[in-house]
Order: structure tokens, then sequence, then C-alpha cells
């Protein structure tokens, strides 16, 4: 990450992807890798921006520059854009390194039991990318729009967007898929509690709409007890 002054320090926060002009922000790569380039952050850039611009998406930026999971950005700072499918490679690459070292360091027995673990969430970065282009929006009870959203109804609208088709209400989408333990979670996933749902983001953090003046957003998982569960 480039240093910068505490004067040039602005977090630049992740919103719906839209069309940029402004082509004289891109910092060319000197040698980037295939199908990747770079980027140094101006004011007014949002990780949304940035992958409706190179034909990336937010999970592969995300991914490549080691974000976290508000994909917060800093005026200065020189990000690596993969683009096109390297943008997609450079996610599943992410997950597959991680669980390439669970696998190892896990025992005999342990590996056994994950064999019986539900399939892989492989809509989870899709699912991800789409539900990133909402936050900011308000909550709205009853919503189901990006005009406000209420919990399930930002549920149901992420997926439907991925192709993916769920119930509309937090108690029927508790039975929308399969459960799997925390341990097992991955983003995409739904997280639920009784009335409430949202879409694991990933290291205990969920994205949702939460309630009247609380605007979409990604927060800690703070209620005890949430139960995880695999769609599609």
């Amino acid at each position: 990450m480039a240093t910068t002054t505490a004067s040039a320090m602005e977090p630049v926060h992740p919103d719906p992807p839209v069309v940029d002009t402004q082509a004289a922000a891109t910092t060319p790569a000197s040698s980037p890798a295939a199908g990747e380039v770079t980027h140094t952050v101006v004011s007014g850039d949002t990780v949304g921006k940035l992958a409706q611009r190179y034909d990336s998406t937010i999970s592969g930026i995300i991914a490549a520059n080691g974000l976290n999971a508000q994909a917060l950005i800093i005026v200065g700072e020189v990000l690596t854009i993969p683009q096109g499918q390297a943008a997609v490679a450079a996610a599943t690459t992410a997950t597959s390194t991680a669980t390439g070292i669970e696998r190892e360091t896990t025992s005999a027995s342990r590996s056994a039991a994950r064999s019986e673990a539900p399939p892989a969430n492989t809509s989870g970065n899709a699912v991800l990318d789409i539900a990133y282009r909402y936050v900011g929006t308000p909550y709205v009870w009853g919503g189901s729009t990006p005009a406000g959203f209420d919990c399930s109804g930002f549920t149901q609208y992420v997926y439907a967007q991925a192709g993916i088709s769920i119930p509309r209400s937090s108690a029927a989408q508790r039975n929308a898929g399969t459960q799997v333990s925390a341990s097992q979670a991955q983003p995409g996933d739904l997280v639920w509690w009784p009335g409430h749902v949202g879409i694991y983001v990933g290291d205990g953090q969920y994205i949702a709409a939460f309630s009247p003046g609380n605007p979409l957003s990604v927060r800690d998982i703070y209620k005890a007890n949430p139960t995880f569960i695999r769609v599609g």
C-alpha cells in the first residue's frame, strides 16, 4: 500500500458501479501480469467504479489487493486490477489457496468428515459482487428493490440477480438451501436468525439491510448463534 500524508488519506467506500470516462486517472502498469493493470486511487474512486472501468469484479479486486470486507481504498494507493476472466480467476485462486492450506493441515479423520460437507458455494463471488452495489441503500420495511430494501427483500433481490430463486420472507429463506456449520460457511451463503437475514462476506462479517435509519452496509456478525445456509 502506498504511503500518503494525513491530509491525503481519504477512505473511499464501495457503491453501485457507474461508467467513469475519466481515463486520465488510470496509471498503466510498467510490467503488468497478463490480464492485470495497476491503478493509483484518486478522489472519487470506489472499488465498484474501478470494477466497471476495467471490466473487472469487486471480489476480484478485493482478492488481488488483500482488501478488507468493506473494500476500503485510500487516495494514492496503487491497486492491482484483474481484467475480464482474470478477475474471476484471482478470487478463485485466493479461495483455492486457502482451501489447500486447510487440507494440508487437517487430519485424515477431519478430511473424511469434510468429504460429506455440502458442495462449495460456486456462486458466492457473483452474489457478493451484486450485493456490494447496494451498500448505502436505505432500509424500507417491505422493500425489495434498489429504491429501498428490508433484510429478506435484499437477499431475495441479490440472489435473483445472480440467477437464483429464493423465497421472499426471512422465515422461508431459512429452508431455501442446506444448513452448514460456521466453519464451513463461505462468502455468499445466507446468514440467518429468526426475523433477520443477510449475506455472509467472510471473516465474521455480513452484508444486510438492518433497520429504519440504518442504510444497507457490511457489519460484524454481532448476534449469537447464526445459521449459515448454502443456496444454489
